[in-house]
């Protein structure tokens, strides 16, 4: 049998309610080259039947179903089977895009990437568009802060995976961890300027628990990560660099002013990272306690790293909040009922 061009992994766990939509969706694709790997990681519902009610229409799909083992070891167990030289990721409760696969390769020939993600459409509980980093040097700017694919979207070179699987310490924040890991070793990334997966939210995705390990799992990725494209200067800062980016971290008037500096001179090192690092001040500052005092700060990181397109709402409301001041903001509150 001749090996598939693509190989999709589509990890299913419990995933009946929406799962034969994400079907149709890979049977749809206009591209038909490809075999779907999909492995029922232990489901007590009705997974398992619907897969192989599908699989019996389309042969494309191959079914697997064993006891759980989770996300990570789901994923490398889809890896080593993969018979195409290209593997696609998808999650059993997204949609793609009929067009998903040709854009994606089209452009991985393209640009010889290795790693191409796309922008994401959010459908159910939330709208709006994921708009992602679009070339290599951006996305790999981005990754000082936060993950920079929409991880259900990629489509990857199947050898570059073989060769730095997803790491199993890296729970909840596993493909962070592979990003970081393959940034390291020299791989080539793009995504695609167009929403070629439909993302579906909703209630239950992701709970505390996770959330918070999800978080300390990221923290540490981020300052391992973080010496690798930090200027010579804050070499010896990287932890408290990665500290300031976290997302979860609330920054005083002074560390904010001091997060600003190590923006800047990240900047002057990466001069093409400006709109990552333009909505990476603009996010340090929303997390910032209010007070007067940033705005001097925030004036200076605007006339070098302006706000993204899109964003200038958020800047003006933060401009507000911190021109108002944190005494005169929790009296506006008080006044308006808000928390």
């Amino acid at each position: 049998m001749n090996a598939p061009l693509i190989s999709i992994v589509l990890p299913c766990y419990n995933s009946a309610a929406f799962l034969q939509e994400t079907l149709d969706s890979l049977s749809a694709q206009t591209l038909a080259d490809f075999e779907c790997i999909a492995i029922d990681d232990g489901s007590s519902d009705n997974t398992l039947a619907i897969l192989q009610a599908h699989a019996a229409r389309d042969a494309r799909f191959s079914i697997i179903s064993r006891e759980n083992r989770g996300l990570i070891a789901t994923l490398n167990e889809g890896i080593a089977l993969a018979r195409g030289a290209w593997l696609a990721r998808m999650d059993a409760d997204d949609l793609a895009e009929p067009q998903r696969l040709q854009i994606q390769l089209d452009t991985l020939n393209a640009t010889g990437a290795d790693v191409c993600g796309t922008w994401v459409q959010f459908f159910g509980e939330r709208s709006g568009v994921w708009q992602t980093p679009l070339d290599d040097a951006a996305i790999k700017l981005q990754l000082l802060f936060n993950v920079a694919f929409a991880h259900p979207s990629v489509m990857a070179r199947t050898e570059v995976l073989r060769q730095v699987p997803y790491d199993a310490a890296a729970t909840h924040a596993e493909d962070y961890a592979l990003w970081c890991a393959l940034a390291a070793r020299g791989a080539r990334f793009v995504n695609v300027a167009q929403p070629l997966l439909r993302y579906r939210c909703h209630a239950g995705q992701i709970t505390q628990t996770r959330r918070d390990a999800l978080r300390q799992t990221a923290q540490r990725i981020r300052a391992s990560y973080a010496p690798s494209l930090l200027p010579a200067g804050l070499q010896s800062q990287a932890a408290l660099f990665a500290e300031y980016a976290e997302p979860g971290r609330t920054l005083t008037g002074a560390e904010f002013a001091a997060y600003a500096d190590m923006l800047l001179a990240i900047h002057a090192a990466h001069p093409g990272g400006v709109s990552v690092l333009g909505l990476a001040w603009l996010e340090g500052w929303q997390r910032t306690v209010a007070s007067a005092q940033t705005l001097a700060v925030a004036r200076r990181l605007q006339a070098v790293l302006p706000v993204p397109e899109g964003y200038a709402a958020l800047y003006r409301k933060q401009w507000f909040k911190h021109r108002l001041g944190r005494g005169l903001l929790g009296v506006l509150r008080r006044l308006t009922g808000r928390t």
